[in-house]
């Protein structure tokens, strides 16, 4: 399961950022360091472009670098 995604789930004093292909990585505020890994549980955030298999043939979903879902054919 993904880690959840929002600056309330984040301790202080992180962040967070989305790469332009839709990845999600965080920032510890302090250090000045970036992980792929959320803070609190240690797992990835599961985004950017990917094929889910309840979309119809050749449908994808992707996201705005604000973390906005959408949808590609």
């Amino acid at each position: 399961m993904a880690a959840p995604l929002g600056q309330d789930s984040l301790p202080e004093p992180w962040s967070y950022g989305v790469c332009r292909d839709g990845r999600v990585f965080f920032i510890d505020d302090r250090t000045r360091t970036t992980t792929w890994l959320h803070p609190r549980s240690g797992e990835s955030v599961n985004s950017g472009h990917m094929i889910r298999s309840d979309l119809p043939g050749g449908w994808e979903e992707g996201f705005t670098a604000e973390g906005v879902s959408y949808f590609i054919k």
